[in-house]
């Protein structure tokens, strides 16, 4: 992830500016880029550079790259070659973005690629998708996961708008065919590695139902027209 910073110089947490509709978030926003994640992503892309690996960003909501505008703005104010873009679709499914149209959009940035779908539950209609009811997890509770320090990840809320599912249980083989195919125009060998985050199945009944959609999507791709 692309990481994010405090909103000025002596924060100590982070914030993330998704609506900088008045101009202290833009102080903050400004900040956040120009005085940190520019500087610290060239000294990135410096090193993968001499390495001659790439490194690629999941567009990840409470970071400063979370969708395909904030992906291009740093790839271009740091001259990236050898910094690009992961594509996980679930994190633009939640903000309503359409992953095919975001690929298409990034092209030859995208150099990997996640599968993991997500569901818009029936709660999305009343509270949206932006939900702060997440619930505090102690470090020494069971099943906690440590974030460094104290910090741990939150607890799902109850009712939620959107959750993480097997692909194929928040959109269908017709999506994931698509998917496929727009992956394949950029790069017909680009690595599309399953993630299991479904709540609701195990980790072999995740992979899988995913692994039949996108087998299914595959066959579908390759049947002639």
């Amino acid at each position: 992830m692309s990481g994010l910073p405090a909103s000025d110089p002596a924060g100590l947490r982070p914030a993330w500016t998704v609506l900088p509709w008045e101009s202290s978030q833009l102080d903050a926003r400004d900040h956040q880029w120009n005085d940190v994640a520019i500087p610290w992503w060239r000294l990135v892309q410096d090193r993968a550079a001499d390495a001659d690996v790439h490194v690629c960003i999941e567009m990840h909501p409470h970071n400063v790259v979370y969708n395909p505008a904030t992906m291009l703005r740093l790839a271009t104010e740091i001259g990236a070659t050898h910094v690009g873009a992961e594509m996980d679709p679930s994190h633009l499914f939640w903000q309503h973005i359409d992953p095919i149209a975001a690929l298409d959009a990034l092209g030859g940035l995208v150099r990997n690629a996640a599968a993991k779908d997500t569901r818009i539950n029936p709660a999305a209609a009343v509270n949206g998708v932006l939900d702060d009811r997440f619930g505090r997890v102690g470090p020494d509770e069971p099943g906690a996961v440590g974030l460094g320090g104290r910090y741990t990840l939150s607890r799902w809320p109850d009712g939620a708008s959107w959750d993480f599912v097997a692909v194929g249980r928040g959109h269908d083989v017709a999506f994931w065919t698509a998917f496929l195919a727009a992956l394949e125009r950029i790069d017909p060998d680009m690595a599309v590695a399953i993630e299991h985050e479904d709540a609701e199945l195990g980790q072999r009944e995740d992979l899988g139902v995913a692994a039949r959609t996108l087998l299914a999507a595959r066959a579908a791709i390759a049947a002639p027209a």
